[in-house]
């Protein structure tokens, strides 16, 4: 079995006879579907010492009839699947390991970001005008030394399905021994102008022992019956290696055929890049925040998403809640500066953290150092702020009213992808 390299891979399917090809909606939407992931070779019955002469082609279209109840070992890696029944396209009935073969998904297997589209119908181009959408997965196991604790080992694809039984896959999720990687959304939608949709897949994947799930937005188009990739961004936001930050994810704005990126990004003071004051105090318990845009347009003579306009780096404005005082230090018995006032528009230079003991239990006390408009600088406690030029606003203020001790334990429920 091939292991996930990080990339979507698009796979071809087996060419149907005509009345095989019929039959090819039917096994769809009525009977157990799956389709080989890799070239395969047919087996008389479930063992590899039943091998035959007969193989199919990466993207075969198959019927489930049968499977064993246990998994067996793979002969060539320390993983173990099930062995499955199949007639093919052609009739042929025989044997296949589950190694590189996925299976249609359960009606309750299917994921909410994806249940929408599953066996549905869907328009391409090239032959797949009239095309089905359906989900298969391979589903299996990496083997430890206790069988009880061997963990999962399964890969999911989307499969798009023409009423002649060609097909074409995309991997949009996998479990492993070493890696975790999720489907957040998928949308379907025409961004390069010519009537035929866009795949749009944001994901998520953590690999094992690590604390930061990397966030990526991919854009995948259908050409001439196979899958190109047009578009990847990586959307996860850090404080600094293998840590979130506050902010957590880049903002994708999908307008027609336009993409725009936003995001409040937490920097080393050093190379806070805003011709403002920073106050440094520690270079670890602070960042200051620079709010950044840039936007991409398809370019239907090039073929590519181009920018459109370049990176902009400005400051992050806010608001306090109701009025407070503006400290010359992040601390509560510190000088007063001034007052602030709801009305006051605030320049948000620095985030500025520092714990602290509250009823006997510790607690992160976070400050934002600010510019008001009259020109003074100074400190507010970040929960009293609220942030108004950013899509960041409403996870800021979840953030910042319970700033969590260690940062690799911040999560949060943003919608990172928004399709006008």
């Amino acid at each position: 079995m091939k292991k996930y390299l990080g990339i979507f891979l698009p796979f071809f399917c087996f060419v149907l006879p005509t009345k095989a090809a019929d039959d090819a909606a039917k096994i769809i939407l009525t009977k157990r579907a799956a389709v080989s992931v890799s070239p395969v070779r047919l087996y008389a019955d479930s063992t590899y010492a039943a091998s035959t002469e007969t193989t199919y082609t990466e993207g075969s279209l198959f019927e489930v009839v049968g499977e064993t109840v246990l998994e067996h070992f793979d002969n060539t890696q320390n993983q173990t699947f099930k062995w499955f029944k199949i007639r093919a396209a052609d009739g042929t009935i025989g044997w296949l390991f589950g190694d590189n073969l996925a299976v249609v998904l359960a009606e309750n297997a299917v994921e909410p970001a994806v249940r929408p589209y599953f066996k549905k119908p869907m328009s391409f181009d090239n032959g797949f005008e009239k095309a089905t959408i359906w989900l298969a997965n391979t589903d299996g196991h990496d083997v430890k030394t206790a069988p009880a604790t061997q963990p999962s080992y399964q890969e999911f694809y989307l499969v798009v399905t023409n009423e002649r039984g060609h097909c074409v896959l995309l991997n949009y999720a996998n479990v492993s021994e070493t890696n975790k990687k999720s489907l957040q959304s998928i949308y379907f939608q025409d961004l390069t102008n010519n009537k035929i949709n866009e795949i749009l897949l944001e994901t998520t994947a953590t690999p094992t022992g690590s604390t930061l799930a990397e966030h990526v937005f991919e854009i995948y188009s259908f050409k001439s019956g196979a899958l190109t990739k047009l578009f990847e961004e990586r959307l996860t936001l850090t404080w600094e290696a293998d840590v979130p930050a506050p902010s957590f994810s880049k903002f994708v704005d999908i307008d027609r055929s336009t993409i725009r990126i936003a995001y409040v990004d937490y920097v080393s003071c050093a190379q806070y890049s805003l011709n403002l004051p920073t106050d440094v105090r520690s270079k670890t318990q602070e960042r200051c925040l620079e709010y950044v845009t840039y936007s991409f347009r398809w370019d239907k003579i090039e073929r590519l998403f181009k920018p459109l306009y370049a990176e902009s780096r400005r400051t992050v404005q806010a608001v306090v809640v109701e009025a407070t005082t503006l400290k010359t230090t992040p601390s509560v018995s510190s000088a007063l500066a001034m007052l602030v006032t709801p009305a006051d528009r605030l320049q948000v230079i620095k985030h500025y953290e520092v714990l602290k003991i509250e009823n006997g239990e510790k607690k992160m006390d976070t400050w934002l150092y600010v510019r008001h408009p009259a020109g003074i600088l100074g400190y507010v406690r970040g929960k009293d702020i609220v942030f108004k030029n950013t899509e960041h606003a409403t996870v800021l203020w979840e953030y910042y009213q319970n700033p969590p001790l260690w940062k690799p334990d911040w999560h949060s429920g943003m919608n990172c992808v928004k399709v006008n």
